[in-house]
């Protein structure tokens, strides 16, 4: 009887760990050369609907123009817009920097990762950020323009 038992347990694990094994015959290749998976990427619904760093949506907008002056000199420089021409430049005369294209994305992505402008960021806290992403403390002239995924807007436009 104990022996039945134990044959009997042996025989149910095994029916129950081929089944799981099983395949249900869904995404299966045609061939042995065609993987058993057709697509097996991530689709996140922001992507699928234009919402990535292409688009601004990464980022939280599409637009970004900033220009800085200290003592009256054009000192920083940096575009961004992705709505209609997907282009970027930086300009920084401090750092005796001029880019355009991919190395401005680059560069330009460092300082927008850095200081995360949403909507609800105040002039104050934008500014600051910046600033301090510069290492500059002081400005005669300081214009941002912001536009927003969503369609809001950041205008700073502050002269000293």
């Amino acid at each position: 009887m104990r022996n039945t038992l134990r044959a009997a347990m042996f025989f149910l694990f095994a029916v129950l760990i081929l089944g799981a094994c099983g395949n249900s015959n869904k995404d299966v290749g045609k061939g042995p050369d065609e993987p058993l998976q057709k697509n097996n990427t991530l689709v996140v619904k922001e992507d699928v609907e234009g919402g990535t760093l292409n688009s601004g949506s990464g980022y939280g907008f599409n637009k970004f123009d900033l220009e800085i002056e200290v003592d009256g000199q054009d000192v920083v420089d940096a575009q961004y817009a992705v709505a209609k021409s997907h282009s970027a430049s930086y300009e920084n005369k401090l750092a005796d920097l001029k880019l355009e294209g991919t190395e401005a994305f680059n560069t330009l992505d460092g300082l927008f990762m850095n200081i995360m402008l949403t909507k609800d960021t105040s002039k104050k806290d934008a500014i600051d950020k910046i600033m301090k992403w510069f290492g500059l403390d002081t400005y005669t002239k300081f214009d941002l323009e912001v536009d927003f995924s969503d369609g809001t807007k950041l205008d700073i436009d502050d002269r000293k």
